[in-house]
């Protein structure tokens, strides 16, 4: 059986800062049977430069796509993958590393006696600023038995970056969710799982994810609402027990409401609101209530003048 052929697929916006270190750990892979393809998102800085240079100094297939407008991570991903050659898909986004064996421990998982259809590794996050690691994120022992439940609670947490998709299965669901601006991957693993796709782990932490420290603390708000999104969106899957559905649905649209009740009490209100539709408790309700008072009183953000 010939090796199979990995498309690598990059989004790229206002990318040039980490992007020639990202493709020099493509380069350095053990595995050589792959091509490139980075999608530049509607910015215009030295990415397409870079691509360009990386592409003369590598055998294989380099290609470089642009969207004129900036259309966001998901449907930047889908145009990746759309144009990819190979039947199997390896996610890397244009600030993270992979060590040298990345790919061909996630290969391995694609030959007999071996049947799945999404292959990840465990990955090791470090500071942006300072290259100091931070924790390993990898799933435990338990998370890998209560598979798909752990899945749906957040206990296995899957990086896109240490990521090996067969690209019939991303057909299957219908891609990456463009309505998703944050979590769109946990949105993504859980159509996966949902659809019959055999998850694997490679037992290797071979994927090196870059957190920039004020990313989170800065979307917060709107992450929390994605990640509620999320949750409402799969309380349907009648695999994971109906009570933890609707527990972790309510309670993250009640931690997005906390995040906005300072800055914006209208909105809120709404996710206070959204929570008690799902699991109605009472100190949500009161929330609701004090918000609403609050945004009557003073104006939403959007409103007011920069």
């Amino acid at each position: 059986m010939s090796p199979p052929l990995i498309s690598i697929c990059i989004p790229a916006y206002q990318a040039d800062r980490w992007l020639a270190q990202t493709l020099g750990s493509v380069a350095g892979q053990t595995y050589p049977h792959w091509e490139l393809i980075v999608v530049e998102d509607g910015s215009r800085d030295r990415t397409g430069e870079i691509v360009n240079e990386f592409a003369r100094t590598v055998r294989q297939s380099v290609r470089y796509l642009w969207h004129e407008k900036n259309r966001g991570l998901p449907a930047t991903r889908n145009t990746g993958i759309e144009a990819a050659l190979g039947n199997w898909i390896a996610l890397l986004d244009s600030d993270d590393l992979w060590t040298p064996p990345h790919l061909a421990t996630l290969v391995a998982f694609t030959q007999p006696p071996h049947e799945v259809d999404l292959v990840h590794s465990g990955s090791i996050l470090f500071e942006s600023d300072t290259g100091k690691t931070l924790e390993t994120r990898a799933p435990s022992p338990d998370a890998l038995a209560a598979f798909p439940r752990s899945l749906f609670a957040v206990d296995y947490v899957i990086q896109p970056a240490s990521v090996l998709l067969r690209k019939g299965l991303w057909e299957t669901v219908g891609g990456f969710d463009p309505a998703f601006r944050y979590v769109e991957d946990r949105d993504m693993w859980l159509r996966c799982a949902r659809a019959g796709g055999r998850f694997a782990y490679t037992g290797e932490n071979t994927c090196l994810y870059r957190k920039h420290p004020s990313a989170l603390s800065t979307h917060a708000p709107e992450m929390a609402e994605a990640s509620a999104a999320v949750f409402d969106k799969h309380l349907d899957w009648d695999d994971i027990p109906r009570p933890l559905r609707r527990r972790l649905a309510a309670e993250t649209w009640a931690a997005a409401g906390k995040l906005r009740q300072r800055r914006d009490p209208l909105r809120a209100r709404r996710n206070f609101l959204r929570a008690c539709a799902t699991d109605w408790r009472i100190d949500w309700w009161l929330r609701a209530a004090a918000c609403g008072v609050l945004g009557r009183l003073r104006p939403s953000p959007r409103n007011l003048s920069s």
